[in-house]
């Protein structure tokens, strides 16, 4: 019975492979006998996908190497940077013996340049040195003795307790320059030119009186001052004297005495011309001009 079984599905299995050879022998060969129309193709616009981008050339990057530090004598000789400078200007006042003020100016963007001191009507003028400083010994006019100085348009004010104003006379002459206008004093009986005569050109007597000058005629516009300081109980007659010279013969001159007193200074104004150039060495004097008067000629 098994065998009959094998025997059937063995023949069952031959009957199958010669079914499918005999299919595939004939299918193929149809296909290669029989035409098949194809359709006509024609050759294909080249499509752009994307642009060719060039890379970019690859840098050659050298680094650095450390450097050794720099040599001291060589970075001594490296000029600093420029620092802004503080163009203020200071000025200070203390008070000295004999009734004075010492003035010192700071300036240091007014270098060589020119420099006015104020005080009580006086107006002096001065030039600071290459560091923008300046200073000088001012005679009081007042027990509180206030000061100004102006430089390069800056400005500032300083004070000074004069405690011993009391003890001294003062008189001063200023003018804008005048050339020709002095200030003297002649103690009782002296003489011009001898002892007891007291002026820019003449030494202190021994009792600390003088004429001191103050300002430099060398300054642009210059205004010079010229101080009669003496002791209180001595009583010099002051006068203004005015040579007439080929400079200012024939001309106006204008100038001012200031003379110290317990409510301050008092003014006496100066108005004058000249005569003409015939009077060319000629002197004129002003003979104790009291303060408040005018003394003019026309």
């Amino acid at each position: 019975m098994a065998v009959l079984r094998f025997l059937a599905t063995a023949a069952g299995c031959a009957a199958a492979a010669f079914a499918i050879g005999q299919f595939m022998e004939n299918g193929v060969s149809r296909a290669q006998a029989t035409p098949v129309d194809l359709p006509e193709t024609f050759p294909e616009a080249p499509v752009l996908v994307a642009a060719r981008v060039e890379a970019p050339p690859v840098p050659n990057i050298v680094f650095d190497r450390p450097q050794a530090p720099r040599d001291p004598a060589r970075l001594a000789g490296i000029a600093a940077p420029r620092v802004a400078r503080d163009c203020g200007l200071s000025l200070s006042a203390e008070p000295r013996p004999g009734a004075m003020a010492l003035l010192q100016v700071a300036a240091p963007c007014a270098r060589d340049a020119r420099l006015t001191l104020r005080h009580q009507g006086l107006t002096v003028t001065l030039l600071t040195d290459d560091e923008g400083r300046a200073k000088t010994l001012f005679p009081a006019l007042a027990k509180r003795a206030v000061f100004m100085a102006e430089a390069n348009g800056a400005s500032a004010v300083a004070a000074a307790d004069i405690a011993d104003l009391a003890e001294w006379r003062r008189v001063a002459l200023q003018s804008d320059g005048g050339e020709g206008l002095s200030l003297h004093a002649l103690a009782p009986g002296a003489r011009h030119g001898g002892e007891g005569h007291l002026s820019r050109d003449m030494p202190a007597s021994a009792s600390g009186a003088a004429v001191i000058v103050l300002g430099d005629p060398a300054a642009p516009l210059p205004r010079l001052v010229e101080i009669y300081s003496a002791p209180t109980g001595e009583r010099a007659a002051v006068s203004v004297e005015i040579e007439v010279t080929e400079a200012n013969c024939g001309r106006p001159v204008a100038a001012e005495l200031l003379q110290s007193g317990d409510r301050g200074p008092a003014g006496t104004g100066i108005e004058l011309i000249l005569p003409g150039c015939d009077a060319v060495g000629e002197l004129l004097v002003l003979q104790n001009p009291e303060p408040g008067m005018t003394v003019a000629s026309r």
